[in-house]
């Protein structure tokens, strides 16, 4: 070994120099800290940590840029005082260690690429693909690197991004003429990236005809103000036109004068696709809930005064269907006496509200005939197999005679009426099979004296049902609400404060609610 070769022996490591014509090695790490602490790279200075023989045992890191890095994640002045094969036991034995010990010897710089690094955290393996690169300085190593996988991760990272994000970006030269594109914005322009980019000049022939005058003044506002300036047009890719919202700006030199567009494209043809099909069913449903109304206003419409009683009815559409079957119907007949009903087809849609018109109006007319509800019942179920025999249906009807205040009813396969005498609330039961299913089946009445200031509800089971639940337990939790309400209002608000107290259980189903209150006398209006 030459005597320009020395090496400096770290055993021990600190004390003073063997060579007083030579810094130590706490003078040379101050010295070559402070050149690395100027060095925009990842690098550090490690010297040979030696045996009693004078082996070459590992290498001791005694300055780092503040920009190093190693697999560990540790940095800068972090990575001082490390050894080599300590740190990274792996390196041992490999091509990396064999340089290390031929750079130190020989003096002259190599580059290991690639040198891979592995690591275990929590049990699983790591990889780090590095490039390094040696040379000596005063009796140890220079060591810069660079980790190509963090730039290969960030590269595939923006890949995916100008991918999934349909944008791609461009450059191109004021001066000369040359210019840049990223490999999604030839995708974008349908353009194989072996014909290059295309001028700016190129978008006013591809661009649709209606949106040439966009491109004009993109590029005009471009070169006079810089920007930034955002456009949308539409451009023709292959036999078809594609809507691409474009951001460009304008980087100068000192003087002003324009050097460079910068562009950022993004292909939003499917966003547009998707916006205008949304507006179309917008518009559509809007329609068909105008139609919904007017058919709901024609079949169910507002109840007219009925001697004797304070009646408040609703209807809640579901929220995924809003035309259904359900339905209510409060008539006054003759000789006092008043028709009440609640049905419900099964179904939505204009099949199931033709069912219930049918049903409804059949019943206006057998009311008015004189026949019991369990009458009705049998007339309706003959209907409804005659017209519908897919269709199945549920009811209870029921007529009050004000004179005496009886009421009479029955029930087709429907939840029972509810009875609020007083603060406690009865189930007024008297069970029916339900329409549609045989050909021929009986009804039969049940009757009840109803007293002053009694409230009647009738309901469909969008008010007590809910998946999961038993009808049942829904009837226990309503009774419970109007118990609770009834108390808290006078007599005459409690048809209103009943009403406003309920609402449906099951928002995917329609709703009818009825609510009649028994007149204390003719004078109080109903």
């Amino acid at each position: 070994m030459s005597g320009g070769d020395r090496i400096l022996r770290l055993t021990p490591v600190s004390g003073p120099s063997a060579n007083m014509g030579e810094p130590s090695a706490e003078v040379m790490a101050g010295l070559v800290q402070t050149m690395l602490d100027a060095v925009p790279i990842q690098s550090a200075w490690l010297t040979p940590v030696r045996d009693e023989t004078g082996k070459v045992v590992d290498f001791e890191v005694l300055a780092a840029s503040p920009g190093a890095r190693d697999i560990h994640e540790r940095a800068g002045k972090e990575l001082v005082g490390l050894r080599t094969l300590d740190a990274y036991p792996g390196v041992g034995g490999s091509p990396l260690w064999d340089a290390f010990i031929r750079v130190l010897e020989t003096g002259e710089p190599e580059e290991i690429d690639p040198h891979v690094q592995r690591r275990h955290e929590e049990g699983f393996p790591s990889l780090a693909t590095y490039g390094v690169r040696l040379a000596r300085l005063q009796g140890g190593l220079f060591v810069s690197w660079v980790r190509h996988d963090q730039e290969e991760r960030l590269s595939a990272r923006l890949l995916h991004t100008e991918r999934l994000g349909h944008l791609g970006w461009g450059h191109w030269s004021l001066v000369t003429d040359e210019a840049e594109w990223s490999d999604q914005l030839y995708a974008i322009h349908g353009r194989d990236p072996a014909e290059g980019p295309f001028a700016l000049e190129y978008y006013r022939e591809i661009a649709h005809p209606d949106d040439v005058p966009i491109v004009e003044h993109a590029l005009t506002t471009l070169t006079s103000s810089g920007g930034p300036h955002e456009f949308e047009v539409r451009i023709r890719v292959g036999d078809e036109y594609r809507h691409i919202r474009a951001t460009a700006e304008v980087s100068r030199d000192a003087s002003g004068r324009p050097l460079e567009i910068h562009g950022v494209v993004q292909d939003v043809t499917d966003w547009r696709r998707t916006a205008s099909e949304l507006a179309e069913v917008t518009q559509r449903l809007e329609e068909e809930s105008q139609l919904t109304a007017r058919l709901q206003s024609i079949i169910l419409p507002v109840q007219d005064a009925v001697p004797g009683l304070q009646i408040a009815v609703r209807y809640f559409p579901a929220e995924t269907a809003p035309l259904g079957g359900d339905w209510y119907q409060a008539i006054h007949l003759d000789h006092g006496e008043t028709l009440l009903a609640v049905g419900d087809v099964a179904g939505h849609g204009l099949a199931a509200a033709s069912a219930m018109a049918k049903l409804r109006h059949a019943i206006t007319g057998l009311a008015f005939a004189d026949h019991d509800p369990a009458q009705i019942l049998v007339a309706l179920n003959r209907l409804l197999r005659r017209m519908r025999p897919d269709v199945l249906a549920t009811s209870v009807v029921a007529r009050y005679r004000t004179k005496d205040r009886v009421l009479r009813w029955t029930h087709a396969g429907h939840p029972p009426m509810l009875l609020v005498r007083g603060t406690r609330v009865h189930r007024l039961l008297h069970p029916g099979v339900l329409l549609g299913v045989f050909e021929d089946v009986t009804y039969s009445c049940a009757e009840i004296q109803l007293e002053p200031d009694d409230l009647l509800l009738m309901f469909t089971d969008g008010l007590i049902e809910r998946p999961g639940r038993d009808l049942f337990e829904g009837l226990d939790i309503l009774s419970a609400a109007i118990a609770e309400t009834v108390p808290k209002v006078p007599p005459r608000d409690r048809v209103a404060a009943v009403m406003d107290a309920l609402a449906p259980s099951n928002t995917g189903d329609d709703t009818c609610i009825l609510v009649a209150r028994i007149l204390p006398d003719s004078t109080e209006v109903s």
